[in-house]
């Protein structure tokens, strides 16, 4: 008996936290979609990133994108003079060619949230292809960290 406990403590000790998380759904795999936490406590933007890659033999797009913890997402791009860059089209995700959504290219922008985004928390996000329709994944909120680009 005291044998089984020391190996069910030990498994949950010695099993390692997972790095990467992701979603797949049709032809598309969305993976790591994250957002740093809001470092001001009446934050109302923030930005999400995320890797989506397509497996099918057409390109597809991300369409829009929707989540009940803002008023608003909308596709944005880096390039702009706004701290959060200016709205964008669709985005295209090539067959074999992963879209990196990331702070200074396209990405996802929150507006409106409706409460601060803290660390180690994650909520649910909806995005919506032209070809594959409606996927909800689950974002995580990491740790800001300040001039440090994230790597997955």
């Amino acid at each position: 008996m005291i044998r089984v406990l020391v190996c069910m403590v030990l498994a949950v000790v010695v099993v390692p936290p997972a790095t990467a998380h992701s979603h797949k759904g049709k032809n598309l795999e969305v993976v790591h979609p994250w957002t740093p936490e809001t470092t001001e406590k009446d934050a109302t933007t923030a930005r999400v990133f995320m890797t989506i890659k397509n497996s099918a033999r057409v390109a597809d797009r991300l369409i829009s994108a929707s989540t009940p913890r803002a008023e608003k997402v909308e596709l944005a791009t880096g390039q702009g003079d706004g701290e959060h860059g200016q709205a964008a089209g669709p985005f295209s995700i090539a067959p074999g060619r992963p879209l990196v959504l990331h702070a200074k290219g396209q990405h996802l922008l929150l507006t409106g949230l409706k409460k601060g985004l803290l660390a180690y928390e994650d909520f649910q996000l909806v995005l919506v292809f032209e070809k594959a329709g409606r996927m909800t994944v689950d974002v995580i909120v990491e740790e800001a960290e300040p001039d440090v680009e994230h790597r997955h």
